[in-house]
């Protein structure tokens, strides 16, 4: 049933790609990991205000349960796990196009607003360009995020970059490597950091230094003493579900 699914949406969006290859994406920046030296991401103290679902391995898994178990956000992630398994490589152009398409689809980032300015050929070549792109996805290479979402310099995409390659890095090589960027992480992560903004985030995201935003959620992770498996994944789940 699922690989039915799989080709009718293969079969659509090919047709949509010949006829209109104009997708585009949205950005997302980071600056140096000399933060982290600075102590600049540290954990918020309970005297913050503003009322949030405290971060515990229970509540991590709750959330990540509940987006699992979801009518509709479940099964757009059974439908991205089965395609990018079915259709794991960076070495066809229209492959990759299908994917950019899908993960754009079930993620809501409406790439296609930005047609004007970067097509979805365009977007597909540079992934394709990039020297032993599988091979770095796989060892979680972060700097892959900040050539994605740089592109041909068009406009910047540091969050569909981020959420591509979160979900190649988990779904085909089983691995938790990256976290994802996107509104509601900008939110609400300062919520859980002491010292960090929305600001901070903002010039992270244009400066494109996605190093230091991921070693962020991994700090974080690591003083509240979280290491249950895919504890990055399952904190993107906490993230956006607790505070969407």
């Amino acid at each position: 049933m699922v690989f039915l699914i799989i080709s009718k949406i293969e079969v659509a969006l090919r047709v949509r790609l010949v006829e209109a290859l104009l997708i585009h994406g949205e950005p997302l920046v980071l600056q140096d990991s000399s933060i982290f030296k600075e102590k600049n991401c540290k954990t918020k103290k309970s005297s913050s205000k503003k009322i949030y679902l405290p971060i515990t391995a229970e509540n991590i898994e709750e959330q990540h349960r509940l987006v699992e178990e979801s009518a509709n956000y479940g099964k757009e992630g059974l439908i991205i796990r089965e395609v990018l398994n079915a259709y794991p490589k960076h070495d066809d152009l229209n492959t990759i196009a299908m994917k950019i398409a899908v993960i754009d689809v079930t993620n809501s980032t409406h790439l296609s607003q930005y047609k004007s300015q970067l097509s979805l050929y365009d977007l597909a070549k540079v992934i394709l360009d990039i020297p032993a792109f599988d091979v770095r996805l796989a060892a979680g290479d972060p700097e892959l995020v900040n050539i994605i979402a740089k592109n041909v310099g068009a406009i910047n995409m540091f969050s569909f970059a981020s959420k591509y390659c979160t979900y190649h890095n988990v779904e085909v090589y089983h691995r938790d490597d990256y976290s994802i960027f996107d509104g509601i992480v900008k939110e609400s992560l300062p919520n859980y950091v002491d010292g960090l903004s929305k600001h901070k985030l903002d010039v992270w995201r244009s400066e494109y230094n996605y190093v230091a935003f991921n070693e962020c959620i991994g700090g974080l992770l690591d003083e509240y003493n979280i290491h249950i498996p895919f504890r990055r994944r399952k904190f993107d789940h906490f993230l956006w579900y607790a505070n969407r």
